[in-house]
């Protein structure tokens, strides 16, 4: 269960700097508050119910009450952010103003990227709610009341249509949710379908079943996914060897890495960091 608000609060405003390898020890819910987080550094795998995505700098997460969720390290980068809690209380002015319905349309999504040309007006709302929550004015509640009906519309009218987002054919579970997570921290590992299926307590031939239902891949597919993803961070990244790479990626031998890359992307590893550093320069 996520942290409730404060008793008698109807906001909570925290600025975290975590380690980058910081990893939430379960699954978290939400029984009484929204929550809008500003991401700052360090990318995070987020999984939810619906949806299974990588948070990076500049992005803004939205997540409503009663949605599991977890999140896992995506990169080597100190993870910061800021997090704002409210009840739907606190932002009866923008209910009032625009129906219920306003909060579903902005918690329809729960991860938010914007133009290059936005992403320094959100995160100005961002330290603006922090600076005020800080100060404890005794104008802070009605002037933080207002900055987050604001930034909540402005997140409503400028954000990006949804990319790079891995939406499950129907709502995880919990003890699938669970394998998920235990297969994105440990995909290092040789990481056999035995293993995973005895972390949710199911037979190999359910959880094999199951799985392929929930997320619309297979598990070797699924757990060839999440090797290429962190494959592509470490080849743009890092300078490591394709060898370095496929060792810390739970390949054995660098010959399968290669393969497998220029299967799901078309062009070896090698082409690929080659391509994507002349793309920045």
């Amino acid at each position: 269960m996520a942290l409730p608000l404060p008793n008698g609060q109807l906001f909570h405003i925290t600025h975290r700097v975590l380690p980058a390898d910081y990893e939430m020890p379960s699954l978290e819910i939400a029984s009484d508050h929204y929550s809008i987080g500003y991401h700052i550094s360090g990318d995070r795998t987020i999984i939810t119910p619906n949806s299974i995505f990588v948070q990076h700098a500049g992005n803004v997460s939205t997540l409503a009450p009663y949605i599991y969720h977890r999140t896992v390290p995506a990169s080597n980068e100190v993870y910061e952010n800021i997090l704002v809690k409210f009840s739907p209380l606190f932002v009866k002015p923008l209910t009032d103003q625009f129906g219920e319905q306003i909060l579903d349309q902005i918690y329809a999504r729960t991860t938010n990227s914007f133009p290059a040309h936005i992403q320094a007006t959100i995160g100005s709302y961002f330290t603006h709610l922090l600076e005020e929550y800080n100060r404890k004015s005794p104008y802070g509640t009605f002037k933080i009341q207002c900055i987050l009906c604001e930034l909540l519309l402005a997140i409503l009218e400028y954000r990006l249509p949804e990319e790079n987002m891995n939406s499950s054919e129907t709502p995880l579970t919990p003890p699938i949710m669970d394998a998920v997570y235990y297969m994105e921290t440990h995909y290092a590992e040789a990481l056999t379908i035995e293993k995973v299926a005895g972390i949710s307590n199911y037979s190999v031939a359910y959880f094999s079943r199951l799985f392929k239902n929930q997320l619309g891949k297979s598990y070797s597919e699924y757990l060839s996914h999440i090797r290429i993803k962190n494959v592509s961070r470490l080849l743009l990244n890092t300078d490591k060897s394709i060898t370095e790479i496929a060792i810390e990626t739970g390949y054995q031998y660098p010959g399968n890495l290669s393969a497998s890359f220029r299967q799901k992307t078309g062009v070896s590893p090698q082409q690929y960091r080659r391509q994507q550093r002349n793309l920045s320069t």
